[in-house]
């Protein structure tokens, strides 16, 4: 079983796109469609048209899927639906989840990342931080990376016992990296890996 990020990102999209044709009429878009028309001198009628007609066009007012937590919303479908995986969860906000110098808490410390996902084989327990990043270079781009050396940092490189620590590290981006977090953080217990490897990962652990 693979993930395809690009597809499903198209595919939400396409839908978003159908969305706002299908509610052009409702008073949220109404309202965009006004604000929008008086801001570049247009008609209504004539932005309205180019909406119902135009695919370019209506990604202006289609939400955009990286906004919807797409990515992560993904990784926990496709890792909940995984052979042996038991109890998975997808960590809510309102349940912070952090893993500070090896233990579980949930404590911030500084900038430590949260825990996006947990899941159960057996008596095994495996706590899962997920990033997604398409672009291969910038800013932004090597600020989630850090946000990832931090949750492997604090791992601590755990050896033994039934605690499992893993950096899911997907995108562009990571195809030269997680050979650099293994090096620098890994262990029996603590993994960085890409999505599409990580069935292959925890068949190790099924009876």
């Amino acid at each position: 079983m693979k993930i395809d990020y690009q597809l499903e990102f198209k595919k939400k999209l396409y839908n978003n796109i159908l969305l706002v044709r299908n509610e052009i009429d409702n008073p949220d878009y109404v309202f965009k469609i006004k604000n929008h028309a008086e801001k570049y001198g247009e008609e209504y009628d004539d932005v309205k048209y180019k909406i119902m007609t135009d695919d370019m066009y209506t990604k202006i007012f289609a939400k955009d899927p990286a906004k919807q937590n797409i990515y992560e919303n993904l990784a926990a479908e496709f890792i909940s639906k995984l052979n042996g995986v038991e109890n998975f969860k997808k960590i809510p906000n309102n349940t912070k989840m952090f893993v500070v110098n090896g233990e579980i808490t949930s404590k911030r410390l500084n900038d430590v990342k949260s825990i996006d996902f947990y899941f159960n084989i057996g008596e095994r327990h495996f706590y899962l931080s997920h990033k997604y990043i398409k672009a291969k270079n910038g800013g932004a781009q090597d600020n989630q990376y850090n946000d990832i050396r931090n949750f492997l940092r604090n791992c601590n490189k755990v050896v033994g016992g039934n605690n499992y620590f893993i950096a899911i590290c997907d995108g562009p981006y990571f195809d030269s990296k997680i050979e650099i977090l293994n090096n620098d953080f890994g262990s029996s217990n603590v993994l960085a890996i890409g999505i599409n490897d990580l069935e292959n990962f925890i068949s190790n652990f099924i009876k």
